[in-house]
């Protein structure tokens, strides 16, 4: 096992004081088959009893809802999660041609609808997806999903001023840079495009390690690989998705995966700050 302890915190200043809000904070490090969250403590200067419900895929959201007036607002997560040590796996257990009849098979496209349909942030023009890469049958999945993750490393520049939490997979193609939302947005188009399942990612990252994109929460991409399951991949740094990725949740796109949204009484603006603390535990 692997030992982390995250810090997430997050600091909102209002133009206009607020009368009413609503917080949904989705933030905790996932709690599954390939890791364990041990521990997690939670502070706000709100001072309002924290509630925890599931979300539709069944990750962790942390609610807060107040009455009182505010124009400051502080929220702070400390959690420790342990992620077990990959173990290697058999990306090409079937043959191809047998990958192939999944792939196309009635049953497999009903099963993972939902992460293969189209959706605002992945939808592509017809003019640029004369960038994308085609999976012609004649090779592993796996092998293509490679190829795909580093096509879209070397595609896209990393520019944390390029874009925002609105940009879509299009306008990515188009200036062919952003950061890791707009990485694992093309990746999921095209992996998508191609009949392949392809899901949105967010979580941490080792920050002892020297990614790209690992001083705030981080985002990359898992695909089906038929006869061995979902596999991750990080095209902002050209990898896979392993020990050094800790998982918060999964959805269709970054509208499933938010780390908060809210719902306030003002007629005011509002600034953001948000920092993330990941620590590695010594073995």
């Amino acid at each position: 096992m692997i030992g982390y302890k995250i810090t997430y915190h997050t600091e909102n200043s209002y133009s206009q004081t607020v009368k009413e809000a609503i917080f949904d904070f989705l933030v905790l490090p996932a709690d599954d088959d390939r890791q364990r969250r041990l521990s997690h403590k939670i502070s706000s200067t709100l001072k309002e009893p924290v509630f925890m419900y599931k979300n539709l895929y069944g990750f962790d959201v942390l609610r807060i809802r107040t009455s009182k007036a505010f124009d400051h607002f502080e929220f702070t997560v400390h959690s420790t999660v342990h992620i077990k040590k990959e173990e290697e796996r058999d990306m090409r257990p079937l043959s191809i041609k047998e990958e192939v009849d999944i792939l196309t098979s009635d049953s497999f496209r009903i099963d993972n609808f939902l992460f293969l349909r189209k959706t605002r942030y992945t939808l592509v023009s017809p003019k640029n997806k004369k960038k994308f890469i085609r999976y012609d049958g004649k090779k592993h999945v796996f092998d293509f999903l490679l190829e795909l993750n580093n096509h879209i490393y070397n595609l896209i520049k990393y520019c944390t001023l390029s874009t925002d939490v609105h940009t879509i997979a299009d306008q990515v193609f188009e200036m062919e840079k952003g950061v890791c939302q707009d990485y694992s947005h093309a990746f999921i188009a095209v992996a998508r495009e191609n009949g392949i399942p392809a899901r949105y990612v967010s979580g941490y990252l080792n920050q002892g390690v020297g990614f790209i994109g690992d001083t705030l929460m981080h985002a990359w991409v898992e695909a089906l690989v038929p006869g061995v399951g979902w596999v991750g991949f990080d095209p902002t740094n050209n990898q896979l998705a392993g020990e050094n990725h800790i998982k918060v949740a999964h959805g269709e796109d970054y509208s499933d995966c938010a780390p908060i949204k809210g719902v306030l009484k003002t007629t005011g603006t509002v600034e953001t700050k948000y920092s993330v603390q990941v620590i590695q535990e010594q073995q």
